[in-house]
C-alpha cells in the first residue's frame, strides 16, 4: 500500500490538535464539577475516596469529549471512516493532581452475534455470513454452523433445539452449561462464554471479530475488517477482500453503490439491510488518574440522533 500523502498528514495532525483542544475544555469543565461536588462532602473528605470520586468525573469528562466529537461528525457528514477526528486515540494528558484520556471504538465493523436472531427469530443470512467468518480464522464449516445454531439457540424466543429438535435448556444443561438460555440478546460479548457446546479456542479466533449490540446493525463497510468483508459481501474471497482493505485507506467508499461498483467481478452485490457506510455504535472509553485512584469507564454509544445516547456503561 502507498505511503500516506503529506496532505493526509496535516489533516490527521490538524484532526489531533482540535481533539485534544475539545477534550482539554471537556476534562477542565469535569474537574470543576468534581471539586464542586467534593467540596464538603462527609466521607468523600478521605484521601482514598476523594481521589476515587475525582478520577470518576475526569472518566467520565473523557466520555462526554467522545460524545461531543461524535455529535459534531454527525452534523457534519453521514459517512464514517477510519481517517476521520473521532478515530484519532488521545494521549494521556496532565490534569491537575492527575492525568486523563480518551478514545472511540468503532463497533459497527464487527459481526453483531445478536444478529443471528434479530427480534427472536433466526436469520439464515446472517447464519451464512457467520460461517463464511469463520472460515476466513481456520474453523471448518461444519464446526462454525454448530456454533452459529448454539448462540442462535441461546438468545432466541424458542424453546427449541435447531440441532437436535429437543429441549434448548435441557441441551445446554448436558453440554455444562451453568445457567440456561436467557432466549434474549447478549448484553456484552463477555456473556458468549456461557455459552455451552463452543470449542473455547474457535471462540477466541472468532472473538477479535465478534460484538453484541443490542439491536439488529449494519456493519460499516468502511471500517470492516478483511474477514468481516469476506463474510457480509457474497462471493467476495478473502484475499480480495484484503485488496479492497487496502484500496480503501486511499478512498473511501461514500455509498453502498460505490462498493459494489469496486468490488471484483463475480462477488456481490452488498445486502442492503447488512451493509452501511455509517458507524451507529461506538465504544467510548475513558482513563484517569488522580491520587492514588485509577478508573477506567467504558461506555456504549448509540448514535441514532446527533447527540450520542448512552446503552449502557461500565467502570473495569
Amino acid at each position: 500500500m502507498p505511503a500516506p500523502s503529506p496532505d493526509s498528514y496535516r489533516c490527521a495532525e490538524r484532526g489531533a490538535a482540535v481533539i485534544t483542544a475539545l477534550l482539554t475544555v471537556a476534562l477542565v469543565a469535569g474537574l470543576a464539577s468534581a471539586l464542586v461536588a467534593d467540596y464538603g462532602a462527609g466521607l468523600e473528605n478521605l484521601a482514598g475516596r476523594r481521589d476515587q470520586a475525582q478520577a470518576r468525573w475526569l472518566a467520565r469528562g473523557a466520555v462526554d469529549w467522545g460524545r461531543n466529537v461524535l455529535a459534531d461528525d454527525r452534523r457534519r457528514t453521514r459517512v464514517d471512516h477510519l481517517g476521520e477526528p473521532w478515530a484519532i486515540r488521545v494521549p494521556p494528558m496532565t490534569v491537575d493532581e492527575g492525568e486523563v484520556s480518551g478514545e472511540l471504538k468503532d463497533l459497527s465493523g464487527l459481526f453483531n452475534l445478536n444478529n443471528l436472531a434479530p427480534a427472536g427469530e433466526a436469520s439464515e443470512a446472517h447464519a451464512e455470513a457467520f460461517v463464511r467468518l469463520a472460515g476466513a480464522v481456520g474453523i471448518d464449516a461444519v464446526e462454525a454452523d454448530e456454533i452459529a445454531r448454539r448462540i442462535t439457540d441461546w438468545i432466541d424466543s424458542d424453546e427449541l433445539s435447531s440441532l437436535t429438535g429437543g429441549d434448548e435448556a435441557g441441551e445446554f444443561r448436558a453440554l455444562g452449561a451453568l445457567q440456561s438460555p436467557p432466549d434474549g440478546p447478549l448484553a456484552h460479548l463477555d456473556e458468549v462464554d456461557a455459552i455451552a457446546g463452543i470449542r473455547p479456542e474457535a471462540l477466541a479466533r472468532l472473538r477479535p471479530f465478534l460484538v453484541a449490540l443490542p439491536a439488529p446493525s449494519q456493519i460499516n463497510a468502511n471500517t470492516a475488517g478483511a474477514e468481516v468483508l469476506h463474510a457480509i459481501v457474497p462471493g467476495l474471497p478473502l484475499d480480495a477482500a484484503r485488496v479492497l482493505v487496502a484500496e480503501r485507506e486511499r478512498a473511501w467508499f461514500k455509498d453502498l453503490p460505490d462498493i459494489n461498483a469496486r468490488l471484483p467481478q463475480g462477488s456481490g452485490p452488498v445486502v442492503a439491510d447488512q451493509t452501511a457506510v455509517v458507524s451507529d455504535y461506538i465504544l467510548a472509553t475513558g482513563r484517569a488518574r488522580y491520587g492514588l485512584s485509577v478508573v477506567r469507564m467504558e461506555v456504549l454509544l448509540h448514535r441514532h440522533q446527533n447527540w450520542p445516547d448512552i446503552v449502557w456503561q461500565r467502570i473495569l
